[in-house]
């Protein structure tokens, strides 16, 4: 019995030692010449902007890029504003998450020999360790979550399906300071204190509940669709739907905190934008000329496109999206919430310009929500376990299988086998269960173009064809 209690804590040790182990083997940090940095490349380096031009540079409006001396090998990617001033395009939630170990590595650079210069492999190290350390933490606070509802044995086997059987595992190991692993732990923890208080609303939760939902928004903006949870929270019937609102209405000194809260983390970067534009909210994104169309939205191939579908790349999810059906017997106040949230989230992203994301590995948006999945996934995984050894074994199988699916095709994107952006049925059967890249693959991808994504026309061409008309 002591053996099944501690099932749960052996999966997170299982799920540490192979996302450690596997960042050992990459060693991703001591990439360091500026077109092979290892993890401060893409989005990441706006992410990370604030860090290094506040305490190495000393000038957050990055003035310094002006001085003929620096040489700005891909450390900054500024948005140039028509009042002549420079932005970073990105907000600073991750910067806040980054910091602790920014400092750590800052102090450690001298003795490992490298300088303070904010982006040598001590710092791309600490970078690592932070997303492992914050990613760790959600799956801790995930694991208390689901032993609420679920056995330990059906918790553990949860745990190392979303840990290791989810393109979460390749954003905290590979491409750990991207935004998605802290987006999954800090909506875990935002679950949490949701649960916790809708069964008794305190002034201590409010001010947590407050305070990391202002910081998930910062992190992300579109997260702030993440206060259906808080609204919805337990909602199982119209009855109680029509009573919600009577509900929060009574607790409105918790919400008015709540809300007070939220604003905290925002005011460094309120104030940022005041300094540089002149407003106290900007819409960055708005400059780059991203945007959303949200009467065209890109559902299927969002979720079965050969190119990123949702369900093809992350196979899991599509049956942690069949648990919904079975989660009810478990947990009841959570399938109305979640199915919202879901379906919500599933339109937003699939409205978005470049609905595949970029270059990435599956749909990378979608990792900020599988603290969320791993409920109906749990509700499948205890229902399997509660049937005829057959079927039990039989389930078992078919998880293990798809697990093992996601790991290769974490290798297979790692190695190129899988294209970031312009995969196609073709490319796909002709790599599928291969460690070894076909070269004639090339010639079958089909790559979006961009700029015209932007403007909502959706044309795609092939690697092999003359586009340039």
């Amino acid at each position: 019995m002591s053996l099944k209690k501690n099932y749960p804590s052996l999966a997170l040790w299982f799920i540490l030692v192979s996302m450690l182990s596997t960042m050992v083997i990459y060693h991703h940090w001591t990439r360091n010449k500026p077109a092979e940095r290892g993890v401060i490349h893409w989005d990441v380096i706006s992410y990370y902007s604030y860090l290094p031009a506040t305490f190495i540079y000393g000038d957050v409006t990055l003035g310094f890029l002006d001085d003929p001396e620096f040489n700005n090998d891909d450390k900054f990617w500024p948005v140039d504003l028509e009042n002549g001033k420079r932005l970073i395009l990105t907000s600073m939630g991750l910067s806040i998450l980054y910091s602790p170990f920014f400092f750590m590595a800052h102090w450690i650079a001298p003795l490992t020999g490298h300088a303070q210069d904010g982006f040598n492999s001590t710092y791309q190290l600490f970078l690592m360790l932070s997303s492992l350390f914050w990613v760790m933490m959600g799956l801790l606070v995930l694991r208390r979550i689901l032993l609420r509802y679920f056995t330990p044995l059906s918790t553990a086997i949860t745990l190392v399906l979303v840990g290791l059987g989810t393109n979460l595992f390749f954003y905290t190991v590979h491409e750990g300071p991207m935004s998605h692993g802290y987006n999954f732990a800090f909506i875990t923890f935002f679950l949490s204190l949701v649960i916790r208080w809708h069964e008794a609303p305190t002034f201590r939760k409010s001010i947590l509940l407050g305070l990391v939902y202002g910081l998930i928004v910062l992190i992300r903006p579109t997260n702030i669709l993440v206060g259906i949870l808080l609204a919805a929270w337990g909602i199982s019937s119209m009855d109680t739907l029509k009573k919600r609102p009577y509900y929060l209405f009574k607790h409105w000194k918790h919400l008015l905190l709540m809300f007070s809260m939220f604003l905290i983390p925002w005011i460094p970067q309120i104030i940022y934008w005041k300094v540089l534009t002149g407003s106290f909210m900007f819409n960055s994104y708005g400059s780059s000329g991203s945007s959303f169309y949200f009467d065209s939205p890109n559902v299927f191939h969002l979720l079965f496109s050969f190119r990123k579908g949702w369900y093809l790349y992350t196979p899991l999810m599509l049956v942690a999206t069949f648990g919904l059906f079975f989660l009810g017997k478990k947990c009841k106040g959570a399938v109305w919430p979640l199915t919202a949230y879901l379906s919500i989230q599933i339109y937003v992203l699939a409205s978005w310009w470049s609905w595949w994301t970029g270059g990435s590995f599956g749909l990378r948006s979608f990792v900020d929500l599988y603290g969320l999945m791993a409920l109906p996934l749990a509700a499948i995984v205890e229902r399997s376990l509660d049937r005829r050894r057959i079927v039990k074994w039989a389930t078992g199988v078919f998880l293990l299988f798809l697990l093992y699916m996601n790991q290769y095709q974490t290798i297979q994107y790692h190695q190129g086998i899988i294209h970031h952006t312009g995969m196609t049925r073709e490319a796909y059967k002709l790599n599928f269960l291969s460690f070894k890249p076909n070269g004639s693959s090339w010639n079958m991808l089909s790559l979006p173009d961009a700029q015209l994504a932007r403007l909502g026309i959706y044309y795609s061409y092939y690697t092999g064809d003359d586009h340039s008309a």
